[in-house]
């Protein structure tokens, strides 16, 4: 039986078990106050009311759960509501430590349940606290929620996940200096990164395709954003941002044009799109690059078997098949410098949740 086939009818099995209620899973709500364990044995786990994850305590994910994320049941007067619409749907909030690190062949998938409604079935995964610090997000995708993953304080380490159909991807408030490295910010309904009074700090990542803006800023907050392939946002990439970023300015090592700080403003180019079969329609002369470890037969797969008309339908689980990069692809040995970013290979970090280390060492 060949690769493609095997996977082709792990696939459709996994979308007929989609369509079907959940069998066997852990139902979780209300007040975590000291230290909890989501494993995959008890996976997946259906979030039925708001969860407050307190100061003292930290919650880890392992890699390999699946979180589905319900509609509201009842009102837990523990738990104090981030505004209105949050009144009305589910929110993750950890105000201690969160560790929801999966791996590179062993993600995390944290979604909506009802997958058939609008890009905000749930609130989304909150941030809120000192303790964020400790935090650490890394090869997980989040879908349908109206933050994905919203950072309100501390500087919580973000890397390899991917963040769409939501609303907004990544909102960054009051004075949140998050990590955000090698993520995929594509397709939210709304704005990829919204900053507001804060200061992340963007790195090696793809913010596409999102129907409003790329990045929006304040005009006010300082924040970093390098060596990002910012691209095919509909209403903007880039609005209240330093007015430099995104102007052409510069050649990188590829010879590609970027701006003032490395971003690049070119069609990323994934594996089975149409982007690759112009590209290689027309044989473009890109300089040489190396081939794509992960098998592209398996995004193409995902490409043709299911509409964008239909996107929460597919499997979150495989979400990062859909950005890989093709080999005539931009955005690969364009990451930034510095032994800490080198991809597995040791050669310099591509952009995108297929790039760099599978542990960053930051300082």
């Amino acid at each position: 039986m060949s690769k493609v086939t095997s996977f082709s009818r792990c696939f459709l099995a996994a979308c007929c078990l989609w369509a079907v209620c959940v069998h066997g899973a852990t139902e979780k709500r209300g007040v975590i106050d000291q230290a909890e364990r989501w494993t995959v044995e008890q996976s997946p786990y259906i979030v039925s009311d708001d969860i407050l994850v307190t100061q003292n305590a930290r919650l880890y994910i392992a890699p390999g759960v699946t979180v589905y994320v319900g509609k509201p049941h009842s009102y837990d007067k523990r738990i104090r509501q981030i505004d209105h619409l949050d009144s009305f749907t589910v929110s993750i909030r950890v105000e201690g430590t969160l560790t929801c690190a999966g791996r590179r062949e062993n993600r995390i998938t944290i979604v909506g349940q009802y997958t058939d409604s609008a890009q905000c079935d749930w609130y989304g995964l909150v941030l809120d606290g000192a303790l964020s610090d400790e935090t650490e997000i890394g090869f997980t995708d989040i879908a349908g929620a109206c933050h994905g993953l919203m950072v309100r304080r501390g500087s919580p380490l973000v890397h390899h996940s991917v963040f769409e159909y939501n609303n907004v991807g990544l909102t960054f408030k009051e004075g949140s200096g998050a990590k955000i490295l090698n993520c995929v910010v594509a397709h939210n309904f709304a704005t990829g990164v919204r900053i507001e009074k804060a200061n992340p700090i963007l790195l090696n990542n793809l913010i596409v395709f999102n129907r409003n803006n790329g990045v929006w800023s304040d005009g006010v907050s300082h924040f970093t954003l390098e060596y990002n392939c910012i691209y095919g946002n509909i209403d903007g990439d880039l609005v209240g941002c330093d007015p430099r970023l995104g102007i052409l300015s510069d050649i990188n090592k590829n010879k590609d044009s970027v701006d003032y700080k490395h971003n690049l403003v070119a069609d990323p180019v994934f594996a089975g799109t149409a982007a690759e079969s112009l590209a290689v329609e027309h044989d473009v002369s890109l300089p040489e690059r190396k081939s794509q470890v992960i098998d592209t037969t398996l995004a193409k797969v995902l490409y043709e078997s299911l509409p964008d008309s239909i996107p929460f339908r597919r499997p979150t689980a495989a979400a990062a098949l859909r950005y890989v990069l093709s080999t005539y692809s931009p955005c690969i040995d364009a990451g930034k410098k510095g032994r800490i970013y080198k991809d597995p290979d040791n050669s310099r970090s591509d952009m995108g949740v297929h790039g760099g280390p599978e542990f960053f060492q930051l300082d």
